[in-house]
Formats: C-alpha cells, sequence, structure tokens
C-alpha cells in the first residue's frame, strides 16, 4: 500500500501532536519515519514537501482528533 509507512508514522505521533493545542488544525508533513513538520495550511505543507523531498513519497494529514471525509472529482482538469 502506498504510504503505509508514512500512516503508521503519522498515527504513531499524532498523541504527542494533539497534546500541543498549538498543532490542533495544523497539517503535518511526514516523508520516511518522521513529521517533518505542521504547517498552518494543506497547501503550505503540500509545497513544503515538493521542496524537500521532490518526487520521493510524503504525507499531509491534518493534525486533528476528528478526522472529516474530503470528497474530490475524478474530473479534473489541469490548466492550459
Amino acid at each position: 500500500m502506498a504510504l503505509e509507512r508514512e500512516m503508521e508514522v503519522f498515527k504513531r505521533e499524532l498523541p504527542a501532536l494533539l497534546a500541543d493545542p498549538a498543532q490542533r488544525g495544523t497539517f503535518a508533513l511526514v516523508h520516511g519515519e518522521s513529521v517533518s513538520g505542521c504547517f498552518p495550511t494543506f497547501a503550505a505543507a503540500l509545497a513544503a514537501g515538493y521542496d524537500r523531498f521532490e518526487l520521493a513519497p510524503f504525507l499531509v494529514k491534518e493534525v486533528t482528533d476528528q478526522e472529516e471525509p474530503r470528497y474530490f472529482s475524478r474530473n479534473l482538469r489541469c490548466p492550459t
């Protein structure tokens, strides 16, 4: 499964992240065996992931104790 290791790291580190009120609602950037930082927005975390890890796998997840499903259309098109 893609990003399985990163998901396990996120689950392992989530209690510590939630213990810090300043981290709640931020977006964690996870690469390999560590959380590489938390960012105020998904876009900021995603941009940092591409800057730091380029095309290597990384995960961005919201630091929350109640995750809400998000829906994305399959009908996405790149602007030309």
